[in-house]
């Protein structure tokens, strides 16, 4: 599959974003709006769609182009895995919802998706992040020995913001590295593409070395040297469903209904999803509902193809595999946003709403163990940021400024700073951490499977 960006927005309040925060237990019923002052905690929501067959007033809300696309396919090749129906439902060529673009071209002062927005991002993540991924970029330069080109390959790379950002950062702070700096945008999506293309415009006619691809399939392999980025990018891959049963393990499929979505328990589609758990270790009690996303494990594989020497960082929400199917999470991680609602049910408003996973960094990490990356170290935003000088980057600024607001709402307890999660892998390089990964919360065997 190839790489389409979730569109980021850079704002400093804590609005409804697309995480959840940490080992909470409160979670806004269906349907209800969320007030703007506060983010909410999903780690532990209730997901109850397993018996879900669509209501006429839920179908009435989800006749679109897609869903009518979607129901005559399964009526002519039969029922479909749930992580296909997910593909269709974000990556469809024509009607999906991020290759719409998300819905709407917005400002830096709009929320993302149609009408107003489904959902805020990491709100505050660009310039405060790109000042602390430059001082990153370049101590990976130097440990690579400042090679002749440094290639930063941003894979779903939004709007194009943040490498916007890291260049000005380079241009001021790090002018030696700029002109080495060769940067590839991974963006199947046209819609992303051209708004990626409107924000660069100007770094491109100064004569920077900015490239887009399709996919990683278009980059050869062993051709990088320097640093692979995704940012919010591997929970919006497609994921399968699957359940332990009295019956034994099941995957879920969708089917349809006189022109409605239902759900159908049936036999796993492919042997890879009982490996994907017996890899990690893992044993789903009886009743315990989660996702599996072997798109995940495609990328990685594909990344660690590319990359001759340097470093993978992986910016996202999610858990390792021992709080990934921890009790609390028994009914799974997904969750649908629509116009800062949250939805609990995939099949409402299809093509229309996000639907998200979280991510499992245990997988990543065992993964690329296994094709040659090696892992660096696994910490959080908050963590990240403060271990490559956050304090220092504000110090002396306006208190009122975006940048300080920013900051502030990274770094409080329990906020964005500490759901983010970094994964930092590396390939061809001896090294043991990096100034990124200095300050951790978690012991050096936290990516370990559960057994």
């Amino acid at each position: 599959m190839g790489l389409v960006s979730r569109q980021t927005l850079y704002l400093p309040s804590p609005l409804l974003t697309k995480e959840g925060n940490e080992g909470g237990s409160l979670s806004p019923p269906a349907g209800e709006s969320l007030p703007w002052t506060r983010s909410w905690r999903r780690g532990e929501q209730e997901l109850s769609t397993n018996e879900c067959r669509m209501t006429v007033k839920e179908m009435e809300s989800t006749d679109s182009p897609l869903m009518r696309h979607m129901t005559t396919l399964i009526r002519e090749t039969g029922p479909v895995t749930f992580a296909r129906f997910m593909e269709l439902v974000l990556y469809d060529e024509q009607h999906g919802y991020y290759m719409t673009g998300g819905g709407r071209a917005v400002s830096t002062a709009s929320p993302i998706g149609r009408e107003g927005g489904d959902f805020f991002t990491a709100s505050c993540l660009s310039p405060i992040l790109a000042k602390c991924l430059v001082r990153q970029l370049a101590e990976i330069d130097e440990r690579l020995g400042h090679p002749p080109v440094f290639h930063l390959v941003e894979m779903g790379p939004g709007e194009g913001t943040l490498l916007r950002d890291l260049l000005q950062e380079c241009h001021e702070q790090q002018a030696s590295f700029l002109p080495r700096l060769s940067c590839i945008l991974v963006e199947r999506s046209p819609a992303f593409r051209r708004r990626q293309q409107e924000t660069l415009a100007a770094w491109k006619e100064q004569g920077g070395r900015i490239r887009w691809v399709d996919d990683l399939q278009a980059i050869s392999d062993g051709s990088l040297t320097g640093t692979l980025l995704s940012n919010e990018l591997v929970d919006a891959f497609p994921v399968h469903r699957v359940r332990m049963g009295e019956e034994g393990f099941q995957e879920l499929y969708v089917t349809s209904h006189d022109h409605a979505l239902q759900e159908r328990w049936g036999e796993p589609s492919t042997p890879e999803l009982s490996s994907f758990l017996a890899d990690l270790g893992v044993e789903l009690p009886v009743g315990f509902t989660t996702e599996i996303s072997l798109e995940a494990v495609k990328w990685i594989k594909q990344v660690a193809r590319l990359l001759d020497r340097g470093v993978v960082i992986t910016i996202d929400y999610g858990h390792t595999a021992q709080d990934y199917f921890a009790p609390e999470r028994k009914n799974g991680t997904l969750i649908g946003y629509y116009r800062h609602t949250v939805s609990t049910n995939p099949y409402a408003r299809v093509g229309e709403q996000d639907l998200t996973a979280h991510v499992n960094f245990s997988s990543l990490a065992t993964t690329g163990e296994r094709v040659g990356l090696t892992t660096t170290g696994f910490t959080n935003l908050q963590h990240f940021l403060m271990s490559l000088g956050i304090d220092e980057l504000v110090r002396g600024c306006d208190q009122e400024s975006t940048v300080v607001q920013a900051a502030a709402q990274l770094l409080r307890p329990h906020g964005m700073g500490t759901t983010f999660k970094i994964l930092m892998q590396h390939k061809g390089l001896e090294i043991s951490t990096l100034r990124g990964l200095h300050h951790r919360p978690f012991f050096d065997l936290a990516l370990a499977g559960t057994s």
